[in-house]
């Protein structure tokens, strides 16, 4: 089963601080150790020179004299002095336990008898540690006659742990519990901004994407709450489009259902109406009249959405090339003529605008559907100019009427798709709410913008903007 990170953390740092500790205590105690040998043995070897001396001053035949002379030296409680003769065996002891005995085969004593240094440490019968030197004692003719030697208990590791064991596992077992809610408020403190941020990624897993990590903690700690911010607000905003274009979706199969129903019920009444004949000649062409118009309502329409899903569908670069506003202009108004004399109105182009890159076609139907909506609420003898101009970075065109203008509630949402600012008369006059749609997806694939306002002196304006070319 996966362990969490603050219990990783917990029995790393424990691990880590017994291990460091124990370590330490070992160096620590070994360099203790050694300190107190080297001093020791310095000690030793001054007594056992001072006890070499005072054979050779006093002579080795009178042993009982030697020993009484060792035992009146002042010495450490736990030292003890012995002489031995040429052959190694002892002739005085200060503690009066070792009359008698060969110590021939001990290392200090045959060293000493070498006329050598002579050191060594072994565990004595009572399981201590003790430290023996040697020196060699010299006739009157400087030959070596015996040795002195000087010994004392000392301590180990092994030693100091036998004897103090039930104070040592109290202090490792003091130390482990101490080391322990360290460790333990260690790993709190330093798990705690992950904590917190799994707890974030658990809210917005679990559906909360509002859920936000708040930085701190190390810097790598810090860098993962903010992706994770990063990635929670980009998220946040994909699903904010995808609930955007599901509505914008649902609300345009609505409208296009709507705007089907209208003429297909029409169509579908007048036809049975016909179907089931008795009809006055006037009648039946009356209705068939309104039949053709409704059906080619529904191509228009059909028109109009395909050309909007070209438009927005479209997922390469749009065939540009260098384009002069003004010969698209004319062009478009150059095939509105004949509509515009139809219902007397009268239709201008008036000054210049920089070249700009674009779709000629394209931005063609943007100015004749423009002119298309001017001529629907144009009346008998009125004007409709298309003026370009260069303003700032822009090339614009702006077609201006002289009809009853937008209502000011109607301006925002005049883009929007089936939209329509007079919906009765719009759809008596064919229209589908899809123009002015059109225009903008167009404008806003050229880069650009387009905005309506209504004129001071009546009638409505809207402006295209596009990126105007240097030079």
């Amino acid at each position: 089963m996966p362990t969490s990170i603050r219990t990783r953390l917990l029995v790393s740092l424990l691990i880590v601080a017994v291990l460091s500790a124990g370590v330490l205590s070992w160096y620590f105690l070994s360099e203790l150790e050694s300190y107190g040998l080297r001093k020791l043995e310095e000690r030793l070897g001054s007594e056992a020179k001072l006890a070499a001396v005072l054979a050779e001053t006093n002579g080795m035949r009178d042993s009982d004299a030697l020993s009484e002379a060792l035992s009146g030296l002042e010495l450490p409680g736990n030292s003890w002095l012995r002489i031995v003769d040429g052959n190694g065996i002892v002739i005085a002891d200060s503690a009066g336990r070792a009359l008698g005995q060969d110590f021939s085969g001990r290392e200090e004593i045959a060293e000493a008898l070498r006329d050598e240094y002579g050191a060594d440490s072994r565990i004595t019968g009572t399981g201590r540690l003790a430290l023996f030197v040697a020196a060699p004692i010299r006739g009157a003719d400087g030959r070596i006659i015996g040795a002195a030697s000087s010994a004392a208990n000392t301590f180990s590791i092994m030693t100091l742990v036998s004897d103090y064991r039930i104070r040592l596992t109290g202090l490792v077992l003091l130390f482990a519990a101490f080391t322990l809610i360290v460790a333990e408020l260690l790993a709190r403190w330093l798990s705690s901004p992950l904590r917190r941020l799994e707890a974030g990624a658990v809210a917005f897993a679990g559906g909360d994407h509002s859920a936000r990590v708040r930085p701190s903690g190390s810097r790598e700690t810090r860098s993962v709450a903010q992706a994770f911010n990063q990635m929670a607000d980009e998220v946040q905003r994909a699903l904010d489009e995808l609930k955007a274009e599901e509505r914008r979706k649902s609300q345009f199969v609505s409208d296009v259902s709507h705007e089907l129903r209208s003429p297909l019920t029409a169509i579908r009444g007048m036809a049975e109406t016909l179907a089931d004949g008795d009809v006055p000649p006037a009648d039946a062409q009356r209705f068939l009249g309104t039949i053709v118009r409704e059906a080619d309502r529904l191509a228009r329409l059909a028109d109009d959405l395909l050309t909007l899903q070209r438009i927005d569908g479209a997922t390469g670069e749009l065939p540009i090339r260098r384009v002069d506003p003004l010969e698209v202009s004319q062009r478009a108004a150059g095939a509105m003529e004949h509509l515009a004399e139809g219902r007397g109105v009268e239709l201008r182009v008036t000054g210049t605008a920089p070249a700009v890159l674009g779709d000629p076609d394209r931005l063609q139907q943007v100015v004749a559907n423009l002119l298309d909506n001017a001529l629907r609420v144009m009346n008998q003898g009125g004007t409709i100019t298309v003026a370009l101009a260069h303003e700032g970075d822009w090339a614009t065109i702006s077609i201006m009427d002289e009809g009853p203008g937008i209502a000011e509630e109607d301006l925002a949402r005049i883009f929007d798709r089936f939209y329509r600012a007079e919906p009765s008369r719009e759809r008596a006059k064919g229209g589908a709410g899809l123009g002015l749609a059109i225009v903008r997806a167009i404008i806003e694939r050229h880069a650009g913008r387009i905005e309506v306002a209504n004129r001071p002196e009546g009638g409505t304006v809207f402006t295209v903007y596009l990126p105007a070319l240097r030079g």
